[in-house]
């Protein structure tokens, strides 16, 4: 969670410091964190909404936002789908979008579903999209080679289903103790497993467990926003901080143009915002 609401500022979104105050605005696909409807009650949205497969997830959400504070009085959680969102045309300020499209059934699916996106966003008003890296060695090589052997070997899939940080700690501590036997050397084990993580166990779930992740280049997200009349479109970027190994790839993240970035990440992670056309 902390990573979670770092990864929000009135910054990122650059569009002003009053801007959220007393705006209705929607986190479609918003899960159980509440991670960006935490950080919109406290940028002062005055009407939250929140729509998500099933209904679940709203008591873990509305605790999860209780927890940090927020006035659940003034979020609405509601089951749904992003192909066919339950609200009025125009009906919001600010519409979010963080990482949902790319997990649906098809690229059909992600024209109707940012169409939806668009539907209920009022003129004037912003949509907010992210979408996935395009391209690289990791997206097109790395991430397809493990998401397959998930699938297909059941050892792994049962390793990642249940992965904890106790157990590469575990891993950790018998790699120690054979190099201190056949080597003598001794490694900072604690500082071996600072790298090691919550975090990064539940990055492996989602990256694995998700049935489906569609490749999404540069072209196609900004024409979704054209053909919609979206106007002022514009790329943002940010650096999250990681506490785990992580930590030290955030920096080829935040800078795109570097050439180690390219091959490892492409483009870049696609992360648009854009005001729909009065």
């Amino acid at each position: 969670m902390e990573r979670f609401l770092r990864m929000f500022t009135l910054d990122y979104f650059g569009l002003g410091e009053e801007y959220f105050r007393g705006k209705r605005v929607l986190d479609a696909g918003c899960g159980d964190t509440a991670k960006l409807i935490i950080a919109l009650a406290r940028f002062g949205a005055a009407e939250i909404h929140g729509v998500e497969i099933g209904e679940d997830f709203i008591s873990v959400a509305n605790k999860n936002a209780e927890a940090h504070g927020i006035d659940t009085n003034i979020v609405q959680l509601k089951g749904g789908s992003v192909l066919e969102l339950p609200y009025d045309d125009n009906y919001f300020d600010f519409v979010a979008c963080h990482g949902v499209l790319v997990h649906l059934n098809s690229p059909a699916e992600i024209l109707i579903g940012f169409s939806e996106l668009a539907r209920v966003t009022r003129p004037g008003g912003h949509l907010y999209v992210v979408f996935t890296i395009d391209g690289g060695l990791l997206e097109e090589a790395v991430f397809p080679g493990l998401r397959r052997h998930y699938v297909e070997n059941d050892e792994f899939r049962a390793l990642i289903d249940s992965i904890e940080p106790e157990d590469l700690w575990a891993v950790i501590d018998m790699a120690a103790s054979v190099m201190e036997a056949q080597t003598g050397e001794r490694p900072n084990i604690p500082a071996l497993k600072q790298l090691v993580d919550v975090d990064l166990c539940v990055y492996f779930q989602n990256l694995l467990q998700a049935p489906t992740r569609w490749p999404v280049d540069k072209e196609f997200a900004e024409a979704l926003f054209q053909a919609q009349r979206f106007v002022e479109l514009r790329r943002l970027r940010r650096y999250v901080k990681r506490n785990n190994v992580r930590r030290f790839l955030a920096p080829l993240h935040y800078e795109r143009d570097h050439p180690l970035s390219k091959i490892l990440y492409g483009n870049g992670s696609l992360e648009y915002i854009a005001r729909k056309d009065d």
